[in-house]
């Protein structure tokens, strides 16, 4: 992790060699007059609320007295007037507040007052819209974030079909949980002109199905021979009945007239002489069976983009597909669904997402923030929109 930080790595004073008095004024109080320079003014201070101690509260101080009655030279060995970790090349999601390398990374000094910078000098990315790409929940006093590099928060997930998109990624975290309201207890972010704090953009909304076409009026026609008459008639007068109705369909037409069997010489019963006779007569029934076709269905909607962020590009939304089409063959009827709804584009850094019909697309990702029921308002020094993209929650005025 490309995090440098740890006692070892700070600028620490008289290591060896003598101690002057011009020499504690250069080190600790350097505004300072060059003359009447009094030993009584370095002592250690303890005061979390002081903004600017001459000699800080600090670990590596720890020697050095709080009081004026016991304060000696060699106590001031490796002793130190700031604490710096940097940042640099890229990490994926960094705790500011812990972690080690070069040592334990603050020492135990961020309760203390000495001053603090956390300097990110390359990019921090979060690789999730859920993560925060950079996190500060601790106690802390003096601490100030110079961000010269990039801090970025992912981009929001496009929404499925017919669905929202995912909120924009957040970039930054500042959560100081010390119980003190003066200004030592409030964090400073401190963004150079180059610098970038970027929250990733929200998702666009997915568009949804498109309806499905109206249903269809349709039916089938079908012949069957049905018998019409058995009497041994050979008078078509008599034989050729209409057809029979059927229940649940409808007669179209009667069809023509046959009979079903040979004939012969003479018939039993009714009889007309000098003339054949037959068992019955046929007819070719012509029936219609009415029924409704479904209509199409309609095309399913597209999927929303994605927001724009550390890993993300900005999607455009995908556009929704044609819907179906049903026929029916016997009166040429047709019905097609609507087609389906597009999906939206995803928002850029720092940017919604975009809706589609009654679908919302993904909020912004929140650029620096804190928890409002625990952490300090924070200070932001060199805000503008090209240095901060996404909301800023938690703003000390």
């Amino acid at each position: 992790m490309a995090v440098t930080g740890g006692t070892s790595n700070q600028t620490k004073f008289f290591s060896s060699g003598a101690i002057s008095a011009r020499a504690f004024k250069d080190n600790f109080n350097s505004g300072a007059s060059n003359t009447n320079i009094k030993f009584s003014t370095y002592k250690r201070n303890t005061d979390k609320n002081e903004t600017n101690p001459i000699v800080p509260d600090a670990t590596e101080n720890a020697s050095i007295s709080s009081s004026n009655s016991d304060i000696t030279a060699s106590d001031f060995r490796n002793s130190i007037k700031q604490y710096i970790v940097t940042q640099s090349s890229t990490n994926t999601e960094i705790n500011i507040h812990s972690g080690s390398a070069a040592g334990q990374r603050w020492n135990n000094n961020l309760a203390k007052n000495v001053k603090k910078e956390f300097r990110v000098n390359g990019t921090i990315e979060a690789d999730s819209p859920s993560d925060d790409a950079a996190r500060f929940s601790a106690e802390a006093y003096n601490l100030t974030i110079d961000v010269t590099g990039n801090i970025y928060g992912e981009g929001g997930n496009g929404g499925s079909v017919g669905g929202n998109g995912g909120n924009g990624g957040d970039a930054l975290f500042v959560n100081n949980t010390s119980n003190r309201s003066g200004n030592s207890a409030k964090v400073t972010v401190k963004i150079n002109s180059n610098g970038r704090i970027w929250a990733g953009g929200g998702g666009g909304a997915g568009g949804a199905n498109g309806n499905s076409g109206s249903s269809l009026s349709c039916y089938s026609d079908s012949i069957s021979a049905k018998t019409v008459y058995n009497g041994g008639s050979t008078n078509p007068g008599r034989g050729c009945n209409g057809c029979p109705a059927v229940s649940g369909v409808t007669l179209i037409s009667n069809g023509n007239c046959g009979n079903n069997s040979g004939n012969r010489s003479r018939c039993r019963g009714r009889q007309e002489r000098g003339q054949t006779c037959t068992n019955s007569y046929y007819r070719n029934c012509k029936y219609r069976t009415n029924f409704n076709v479904a209509g199409g269905n309609g095309g399913t909607g597209g999927t929303g983009g994605t927001g724009k962020g550390a890993n993300n590009s900005k999607g455009n939304g995908n556009d929704g597909n044609a819907g179906n089409t049903n026929n029916c063959s016997a009166n040429g009827n047709s019905s097609t669904g609507n087609s389906g709804v597009d999906g939206a584009a995803g928002g850029t850094w720092g940017a919604a997402g975009g809706n589609s019909g009654n679908r919302n697309g993904g909020a912004k990702g929140r650029a620096i923030f804190r928890n409002a029921s625990n952490g300090n308002t924070f200070f932001v020094n060199g805000q503008s929109s090209n240095t901060v993209k996404g909301t800023v929650s938690g703003k000390q005025n």
